[in-house]
């Protein structure tokens, strides 16, 4: 009697273990983001997202479902509706972006999953953005324009006050002009580095504190995210 408890026991242990180490999932995603960087309008780029079965049984992708699309920018190339993935298989399920006007574009990719211990969804987050630029020095010049323009109509200027303002609108001005620099001699790499300090310091947060403030800083922000995002591919 005491050997059947202890096996009972011992088998209700290994189950629960099972249950707890896999949580009902065993199944692997491989990114849980999907960066696409800077896609020039009017082309395509895709990215692969694989899902892995790790368990004895077969899971079930029933369905998919991409949100907060209203572009309907982002689109799944293969159609994973009811597609079966055997022990140790995978799938990959491959995602396209097609930019449509010059913008940054963020969605969701929602993926339902089925296994043994009932049904899953999995989110993957995209994320692109579009540009009509080539060549990275012309976007540089656009924004050091832009600048300067918001400068002159008040739209942008150093935070602070007295010589504090103007030297920290000084230092986004250099950053800028160092970028123009990097970007013409071919340093992608050092001018990458250098715009995203940019970055740090016109995204509204409070630390770092940002070199200026005004109604045109998020437009400022979202230009260099571009400019690092081509400078990255």
């Amino acid at each position: 009697m005491k050997t059947l408890l202890s096996l009972t026991a011992m088998t209700l242990a290994v189950l629960c273990f099972n249950l707890n180490q896999t949580n009902g999932q065993d199944y692997d995603i491989s990114e849980d983001t999907l960066d696409f960087g800077g896609v020039q309008i009017g082309f395509s780029e895709t990215d692969v997202i694989t899902i892995t079965n790790n368990d004895i049984l077969d899971i079930i992708i029933k369905s998919y479902s991409i949100n907060n699309d209203p572009d309907g920018v982002y689109s799944v190339v293969s159609d994973p509706v009811d597609v079966g993935i055997g022990t140790n298989g995978s799938y990959d399920l491959e995602v396209e972006f097609t930019p449509s006007t010059d913008d940054y574009y963020e969605a969701e990719l929602s993926i339902n999953i089925l296994t043994i211990y009932g049904p899953f969804t999995e989110v993957i987050t995209l994320i692109g953005n579009s540009t009509n630029y080539d060549n990275p020095c012309d976007l540089v010049d656009d924004i050091r324009q832009f600048y300067r323009e918001c400068l002159a109509d008040g739209t942008l200027e150093g935070t602070g006050s007295g010589r504090r303002a103007i030297r920290r609108e000084r230092a986004l001005r250099c950053r800028l002009r160092a970028i123009s620099y990097l970007c013409r001699h071919g340093y992608y790499c050092y001018a990458s580095w250098v715009t995203r300090t940019a970055i740090k310091r016109t995204d509204g947060l409070s630390c770092p504190r940002d070199f200026v403030t005004g109604s045109n800083l998020e437009a400022l922000n979202n230009d260099l995210l571009l400019l690092q995002a081509i400078l990255q591919n």
